[in-house]
């Protein structure tokens, strides 16, 4: 209760004192009560009641007869249920509180008085509506990012509150400025808080922003105003895209990189903190370096973008610089090579920065990442000729070496035609003289060799010679009754070699013997089985007569 409420109340209740002083009888006889009491006067304190106020009803009540009972007051909320409330005396003044009520209640009551005799008396009615004069309370507010950039939205959160029975808040409303214009937004209620949103602005702009609050009834809040300035705290990009950390250069190399910033104030290019090239632009940029000017071996190059807020992205990267041609060797087949069957290919190569070597034959490349590498080549899978073998030797820096050699491929033997031999017969002691014509399409013959024996024997070879187109080699002369085989042997320069079928021959004797019509060989023939015939005999003989002399002598000696 508002203190010029409690004032009023006083006054009141010394008025209704020096009234109630004023009592009268009439003959100290009781009479018969049949006027109800009368009620002068309803008050309510405060006249207009908010949310928050316990609005306090007061009546002035008599009754000159059988005096007052009790009084009572009813009340509804906005037409609702009646609730009846006995009213407090003091004297003849009644007094009563309704509760607080919601925002834009109407509230309308009456009171009845009731005598002792029965009587009762009904005030008029009375109403009020409940009103709000109280703004809302802003409770949180936040901005996110704390501190923005220069790219950023800044997302403003804030809450407001209203006591249970207010009115409500209404809506929130965010309004910024750039030191220009103020501009305003409503911001949205997500359920829980609200937000808006200030766009972004440029780097090093000032905005300042504050909050409104309505309530339902039309009451505002307001906070303080508030401002950030616009930041960069966005490093520069600064990359460079070409050549690749750790590579390997020679002759002129085309540097490529990429710097960013929407507030750029320079970017730098150096090598081994030597200066080459500065610009304050953003995007793509290139730069030939000339390696020829720079030593072999190791090599830093930097990048470096730096923004008007101080902000720095730097980049290095490590090369290694080598103009210096590898070393190619075919070790094996030397430079017009005659090979054969599988055939290895010995290859070497030198580099301090050595990748790889490459080997290509008949169009087929075959490659390796090792210096020393031998390769077996099987020719036969290639036709006879003539073929290039190229070694190329590759560096890390893209420098190249090649050596190339030409070798000849020969798989086929040399060709040896049906041997003829003079005299055909011959006699006791007479030299036979073998020719053959052999053929070579390829790498040529280098050798032709007759090779003979003596049945039985071990084989013995004459090397034969070119005459008139046919190879001749002369076999010596042997016995009567020697049979001789012979074949001949030819090899080619690439070292293929064939063999012709072998033939034979008797040796004659020089005066005829022998049964008429009886070859003399079959005369041998039979004197050799009758020799055999006549050993085994003797042998038998002699293995009886041993065996019958042991028997002889077992029996004397068991006598």
């Amino acid at each position: 209760m508002r203190k010029s409420g409690v004032l009023y109340l006083f006054i009141i209740m010394l008025m209704l004192t020096v009234i109630g002083a004023q009592t009268f009888s009439v003959g100290g006889c009781r009479r018969r009560d049949s006027k109800p009491p009368t009620i002068y006067n309803v008050w309510q304190q405060p006249s207009v009641p908010e949310y928050e106020d316990s609005v306090l009803v007061m009546a002035y009540i008599t009754d000159s007869k059988s005096g007052v009972a009790n009084a009572t007051l009813c009340y509804t909320v906005n037409g609702g249920e009646s609730i009846r409330m006995m009213m407090s005396r003091t004297r003849n003044l009644y007094s009563i509180e309704i509760p607080p009520q919601p925002y834009n209640s109407t509230v309308t009551y009456v009171i009845y008085a009731y005598d002792k005799a029965g009587n009762k008396a009904c005030s008029q009615e009375y109403a009020y509506k409940v009103c709000d004069f109280h703004p809302p309370t802003i409770t949180f507010i936040e901005r996110i990012p704390a501190q923005p950039n220069y790219n950023d939205t800044v997302i403003v959160v804030a809450n407001a509150t209203e006591p249970l029975l207010a009115s409500g808040v209404k809506e929130l409303i965010l309004s910024y400025s750039n030191d220009t214009v103020w501009k305003s937004v409503k911001m949205m209620f997500n359920g829980t808080l609200y937000n808006a949103t200030i766009p972004k602005f440029p780097y090093g702009t000032t905005v300042h922003y504050k909050i409104w609050a309505v309530d339902n009834a039309g009451n505002t809040a307001a906070l303080d105003v508030y401002s950030y300035e616009v930041d960069d705290h966005y490093l520069p990009v600064a990359a460079i895209t070409a050549p690749k950390d750790g590579s390997f250069l020679s002759k002129s190399v085309n540097v490529t990189f990429y710097v960013q910033d929407d507030n750029l104030y320079e970017a730098k290019l150096t090598l081994d903190d030597a200066f080459l090239a500065a610009w304050n632009t953003t995007g793509f940029r290139t730069y030939a370096l000339d390696t020829a000017m720079l030593s072999d071996g190791l090599h830093e190059l930097t990048l470096e973008a730096l923004d008007n807020a101080g902000n720095m992205a730097k980049q290095t990267i490590k090369i290694t610089v080598d103009n210096t041609s590898p070393k190619a060797e075919i070790l094996w087949p030397k430079n017009g090579s005659l090979i054969r069957n599988t055939a290895l290919i010995k290859l070497h190569a030198e580099d301090a920065n050595f990748e790889r070597m490459e080997l290509k034959i008949d169009g087929l490349v075959y490659a390796w990442e090792i210096k020393d590498q031998t390769y077996a080549w099987n020719t036969t899978n290639y036709s006879d000729g003539t073929y290039e073998i190229a070694l190329t030797v590759l560096d890390k820096a893209g420098n190249k070496a090649e050596n190339r050699i030409t070798t000849t491929v020969d798989n086929t033997a040399p060709m040896i035609g049906e041997a003829s031999w003079t005299p055909e017969e011959p006699k006791t002691n007479e030299t036979v003289k073998v020719s053959v014509q052999i053929t070579d399409n390829g790498s040529g013959i280098k050798t032709a060799t007759l090779w003979f024996r003596r049945l039985g024997e071990d084989w013995q070879s004459i090397s034969m010679a070119l005459e008139n187109g046919n190879w001749t080699g002369e076999i010596p002369g042997h016995e009567e009754n020697a049979i001789i085989t012979f074949y001949v042997e030819s090899c080619d320069n690439a070292g293929n070699v064939a063999e012709s079928l072998e033939n034979h021959y008797i040796v004659k004797s020089a005066i005829k013997e022998g049964f008429p019509g009886f070859p003399l060989y079959w005369l041998i023939l039979a004197i050799i089985a009758i020799f055999v015939i006549l050993a085994s005999t003797a042998y038998y003989l002699r293995k009886r007569k041993r065996v019958a002399g042991s028997a002889t002598y077992l029996a004397v000696s068991s006598l």
